[in-house]
């Protein structure tokens, strides 16, 4: 057991030691009114507007894999889970239920998953009063652009009248979150616009080489060679000149001067072709972990269709969790306290579990009630498969010594003979096998321990004669051998 002078010291309640709001954080030497942001691309090509990251998203190839994200989360069924058994609790999360199908929750969700684009995202709270509830009206997204954090990570909007240090933006009616940055001290985040920035540069810089090279290609240039000695003014015409060729259908040159066209030497449509491939690949890794697009064929990890779906589902999971989490907290939370002090905040989340097939779920539930003789109870089946079960009707028994209707057009005069004598054995073996079963239950009904009746079960078995059940079985098999003969002979005979 440790010393008390070795123990660690009671710890100070809300005591924040490596804060960066104060100076002292050495990865931010100047401290001013408002953070800037770690993102190096944003520091290096647009300094702290997000301009550049809106023309990344211009691009077809990234405004189709994210739509592509976003559609997958969009889909995903909401729920919204009681944050305790209480009744308080269950009434918090009917009412937060209510609330979230007033405010159109998947659009809101889908401008707010723009934050996973960007590093983060800001909306503001429209509260009103219905049924005596604080009522969120509205929530309205707003451009990030027109929002920074001060160096304790606290939101402020930017106006014209300040735009130094911003105007506060307080709890109750500001929503935000940011993702992606490696550590919490960087309120920006650090979103997919930061990766997916360098692929759509170079792609766009190979596209403008591309259509260079297209245009030589296409129209070579047009080479004009002058005697020596040509004045300047000889030098003007020709170059002219060669401007006209690629305009006019006809032109005229002085004697002494000659024209060229200078073609491509070789083609360089599939360096540039790759080039834009790899760029694609490139952002849709980035996007929505797989290489696949509708345009080409998927190769690597996207060859895989099944794979591709499990990447996709977990990348969407997770940015469902970012948000549901930070509504949680946030508007989640707010909304509760106001409403109903005393009850656990709901949890809101996105619908992830795939349901089950159910043919698969019947055969197991079969293969398990063959093998071990346990079958599920009617409750299990009510809620597995859904619906109203009764009980299996009980196939009806045919009386013995009588024959079983038949539907089907036989001779009226024509006894089922195997049917006959099934009933006439059965007739007759009755009386010997309820004579061993009156003896059993004599014994069960008088042994007073378990011990007690394995002994007289055993003193029993010698004494139980099955002299009477052979006799009867083997007459019974040579009139079945006798009827099978007759039946040959007189089908022999064509009866």
């Amino acid at each position: 057991m440790p010393s008390k002078a070795s123990s660690a010291p009671r710890p100070e309640l809300g005591r924040e030691f490596a804060s960066t709001g104060d100076g002292r954080d050495i990865t931010r030497p100047w401290i001013g009114a408002l953070a800037l942001s770690d993102d190096s691309v944003l520091q290096h090509r647009g300094a702290p507007d997000l301009k550049i990251y809106r023309e990344v998203l211009s691009d077809d190839e990234v405004k189709s894999a994210f739509s592509q994200r976003q559609d997958a989360l969009i889909s995903r069924e909401i729920k919204v889970e009681a944050g305790g058994e209480r009744p308080v609790d269950i009434e918090a999360a009917d009412a937060m239920r209510q609330q979230i199908d007033a405010l159109g929750f998947d659009r809101i969700t889908r401008l707010m998953h723009y934050g996973v684009f960007y590093g983060y995202a800001v909306s503001e709270l429209i509260y009103g009063v219905r049924d005596n509830l604080l009522w969120i009206d509205d929530i309205k997204v707003r451009d990030r652009r027109r929002f920074r954090f001060s160096p304790k990570g606290e939101l402020r909007l930017l106006t014209p009248q300040n735009m130094m240090a911003g105007e506060p933006c307080e709890g109750p009616y500001f929503w935000s979150f940011s993702t992606g940055a490696d550590h919490d001290d960087e309120p920006y985040g650090l979103g997919l616009a930061h990766w997916l920035y360098w692929p759509t540069f170079f792609k766009r810089n190979d596209i403008k080489f591309w259509l260079i090279f297209l245009d030589k290609f296409g129209m070579p240039t047009v080479a004009g060679k002058h005697p020596e000695g040509a004045t300047p003014e000889q030098k003007r015409n020709l170059l002219a000149l060669t401007r006209a060729i690629s305009t006019d259908s006809g032109v005229i040159m002085p004697e002494g001067m000659s024209v060229e066209l200078m073609s491509a030497a070789r083609s360089g449509a599939a360096d540039y072709q790759a080039m834009y491939n790899a760029m694609n690949e490139a952002i849709r890794r980035v996007t929505v972990g797989q290489i696949s697009s509708s345009g080409g064929a998927a190769k690597g990890i996207g060859g895989n269709e099944s794979l591709q779906d499990k990447v996709l589902d977990s990348i969407v999971k997770a940015d469902a969790d970012v948000i549901c989490e930070s509504w949680n907290r946030g508007p989640g939370k707010w909304f509760t306290e106001f409403n109903f002090p005393d009850a656990a905040v709901p949890v809101v989340s996105r619908a992830f579990e795939e349901a089950e097939d159910l043919k698969d779920r019947a055969e197991r539930d079969k293969t398990i009630s063959e093998t071990t003789g346990y079958r599920p109870t009617l409750a299990t089946i009510k809620e597995t498969y859904g619906g109203e079960w009764e009980q299996k009707p009980e196939p009806v028994s045919v009386p013995r010594g009588a024959a079983p209707s038949s539907f089907a057009e036989h001779d009226p005069d024509h006894n089922d003979t195997s049917t006959l004598m099934a009933g006439r054995l059965n007739t007759e073996l009755r009386p010997v096998m309820d004579g061993w079963i009156n003896q059993i239950k004599a014994l069960v009904d008088s042994a007073e321990t378990a011990d007690e009746l394995r002994d007289s079960l055993t003193a029993l078995i010698p004494n139980m004669s099955l002299d009477d059940y052979a006799r009867i079985l083997g007459e019974a098999m040579s009139a079945a051998a006798l009827a099978g003969r007759n039946d040959l002979l007189e089908e022999m005979n064509g009866r």
